[in-house]
């Protein structure tokens, strides 16, 4: 169905499911059973073509720290394109050490994506790498786990949930190393941090009006350099106007120890994002994202997938 299709908005995906059934109950043949999964459309042959090479959740934090909300929904999440410095032009060059260095055309694309469901990384080291769907591991041209000198430009849309009120919000990236927050329809850089630094709080300078059936489609550039430490952490608050926004007196502060201790397992939030939590701040929830509308689903957000992977992998069915 891909193959054939392309990758489908959510509504275009529902829109076909609702299309099919119509279309039987009107031929005279038996009504199909709806699923709310859009992979239980697809066969298994398209599943493991797809997705297998997928990477899900692998920069996820340990703990959700304000995220309550826990149902599934298939079209939420952030996709991303990882590319990497080769390590041949690394030691001929020197290391890649700003966000824009990874768009040099030495730059290695990786065929796998990455699908998060939210930006919630506290400071942490970063050994695990990026586990696919299939089992392996994500590696550079050398046949190591990809860990260091990496960018993800991660594409999703900031949509209110039910429960959200339309106002104004302001945002904040709080990141280890560079990151860079792009409003796709302007193409303005609203967040631009793109060097090499500790886990630092940058804050955009103006905020923006959201509303409930409107999304926001954004791209979140992000870049690992040496493998110490990751963060990255998309925030926001409520403002009360659109110049009410880039003031909070942790905007600009950085420090590897300042907001989380990075030695312990889960990360332990300090005083520092202790008092962001209390002047209005959070991480911004998994049910604010939407997958990109040429995007046929998050497959890190169904079962159905994982399990036809599985399965493939221990040989069922053969």
């Amino acid at each position: 169905m891909l193959a054939r299709l392309g990758y489908l908005s959510s509504a275009a995906v529902l829109s076909l499911m609702i299309g099919a059934c119509e279309n039987q109950q009107l031929s005279g043949e038996a009504s199909p059973v709806k699923y709310s999964d859009p992979s239980m459309y697809l066969s298994d042959a398209e599943i493991i073509e797809n997705y297998s090479n997928v990477s899900c959740e692998s920069l996820r934090g340990l703990i959700d720290y304000l995220d309550q909300i826990g149902s599934t929904d298939y079209f939420r999440g952030l996709s991303g394109v990882i590319r990497y410095q080769p390590q041949s032009d690394r030691a001929e060059n020197g290391a890649w050490l700003n966000l824009d260095q990874f768009a040099s055309e030495e730059a290695i694309e990786v065929p796998s994506k990455l699908y998060l469901t939210k930006l919630d990384v506290p400071t942490r080291a970063f050994t695990l790498g990026f586990p696919k769907l299939n089992g392996e591991m994500i590696q550079n041209e050398e046949g190591e786990n990809l860990l260091e000198y990496f960018s993800i430009n991660f594409r999703s849309g900031l949509q209110l949930g039910l429960a959200d009120e339309d106002g104004w919000y302001e945002f904040a990236l709080l990141s280890d190393d560079g990151a860079r927050m792009t409003l796709e329809e302007t193409g303005e850089n609203y967040i631009d941090n793109p060097d090499h630094h500790p886990t630092r709080m940058l804050c955009g300078q103006r905020a923006i009006y959201l509303k409930k059936g409107e999304a926001l489609p954004i791209n979140i550039n992000y870049f690992q350099g040496p493998k110490h430490h990751i963060a990255l952490m998309l925030l926001w608050r409520k403002a009360v106007n659109m110049e009410d926004a880039g003031h909070d007196i942790a905007c600009g502060e950085q420090g590897n120890s300042k907001f989380f201790d990075s030695t312990q397992n889960p990360p332990v939030p300090q005083a520092e994002f202790l008092g962001l939590v209390e002047r209005g701040w959070e991480v911004v929830p998994a049910h604010v994202y939407r997958i990109p509308e040429d995007e046929y689903m998050n497959p890190c957000e169904s079962d159905h997938v994982q399990e036809v992977i599985q399965e493939n992998l221990n040989g069922v069915g053969e």
